[in-house]
């Protein structure tokens, strides 16, 4: 029986692209790995509820190591942990190898944001993924990356090529279909249609400010004088994304929003506006996508995995952003789409990487 040690630290109330992608992962791979066992590490607490009895959880509540910010547990303080289960293969979903952790090591690569867009990034966070993450990818015994622009980026950076791509899949799916209960919804939370929905942190790297300039273009030209613009996602590091909504009754921050009320949004919006300055994939314009929402993102290979046809791609600034949104919206409503990946699919690449990480570890 192969034990696979998993880092869960992002899986946890409230999380984001990370902890829903691995979460999104491990949804599926109890099904995909019959044959083993999982220990799965959190930092503090995490929300995760074990999927069957071959599912262990190790919660670190050290007085110490629980006060330390979450990337530099994941660095110094995991290894130890794990060199106390007798683990053939451990999995960071979060692209750093535990120091001092002796067993075979998988990393998932979502983006190079340190290398791209670095300014972006929360100073403590930079400083971590400038001083470990290349070195880290290059030390592991495999990388799974979530696109295909990604794993380019990363032969082009490191001269490394993936072991494998595991594509994210639709977490959101609609769970209310009834047009009442939908508007009920709605209503609870402030939103009146129709509006244009943005989805993620109000970090830099998301280009919020340049979406509610567009608006403002926009507004200020007569056009969509009705629409609110609709911002779901909590607050990130660099709070000054406070700012961006003050002064603009028509915006509605909402905050954090689970799967059932974000697929609400999605199915209920004119269009998702997504001009992020970088991503590794776009898991909310899949999701928009699978809930028949018109896009409009940045134009990378990234996005252009994740949009497709469907999307209007603009350049990230605001005067592209509102040609985009008057682009879309000029469009009939598309249908929902078949999204190509699942999270099996993506379990199951998982699952194959870590039997021939495990193999290999036991052969050696």
């Amino acid at each position: 029986m192969i034990r696979v040690g998993i880092d869960v630290s992002r899986i946890r109330d409230g999380m984001t692209g990370v902890g829903r992608y691995a979460a999104g992962i491990l949804s599926s791979l109890d099904t995909a790995m019959p044959e083993a066992k999982f220990v799965l590490y959190a930092y503090r607490e995490t929300s995760i509820v074990p999927a069957s009895s071959r599912w262990h959880v190790v919660k670190d509540r050290h007085p110490f190591w629980s006060r330390i910010p979450v990337t530099q547990w994941m660095h110094s303080r995991l290894g130890a942990l794990i060199t106390r289960d007798p683990v053939d293969v451990f999995w960071s979903p979060n692209t750093f190898v535990p120091h001092g952790a002796s067993v075979p090591c998988v990393l998932t690569v979502y983006d190079f944001n340190h290398v791209i867009v670095p300014e972006t990034l929360p100073p403590i966070t930079r400083y971590a993924h400038r001083k470990w993450m290349n070195a880290d990818i290059l030390a592991a015994d495999a990388n799974v990356s979530i696109s295909q622009g990604t794993s380019q980026r990363m032969v082009k950076l490191l001269g490394r090529q993936p072991d494998a791509i595991a594509y994210p899949a639709v977490s959101a799916k609609s769970t209310i279909f009834d047009q009442g209960k939908m508007a009920q919804l709605l209503a609870r939370a402030g939103v009146r249609k129709p509006y244009l929905l943005t989805v993620g942190t109000r970090a830099p790297r998301k280009n919020l400010t340049g979406a509610v300039v567009a608006m403002e273009q926009l507004r200020g030209a007569g056009f969509f004088l009705n629409h609110q613009l609709v911002m779901a996602g909590p607050e990130a590091w660099d709070r000054r994304g406070r700012r961006i909504e003050r002064g603009h009754n028509w915006i509605r921050p909402l905050g954090f929003v689970d799967d059932a009320v974000l697929s609400v949004l999605y199915a209920n919006a004119e269009a998702l506006v997504f001009p992020s300055l970088y991503e590794g994939f776009g898991m909310p314009v899949i999701e928009a996508r699978a809930h028949g929402c018109r896009v409009v993102t940045t134009d990378s290979p990234e996005l252009r995995e994740a949009g497709g046809d469907d999307a209007v791609y603009t350049d990230t600034s605001p005067e592209g952003i509102a040609v985009g949104i008057r682009t879309a919206l000029s469009r009939p409503l598309p249908l929902p789409q078949q999204i190509e990946h699942s999270w099996k699919d993506a379990a199951e690449q998982m699952a194959l990487v870590f039997r021939k990480v495990a193999a290999s570890g036991s052969a050696g």
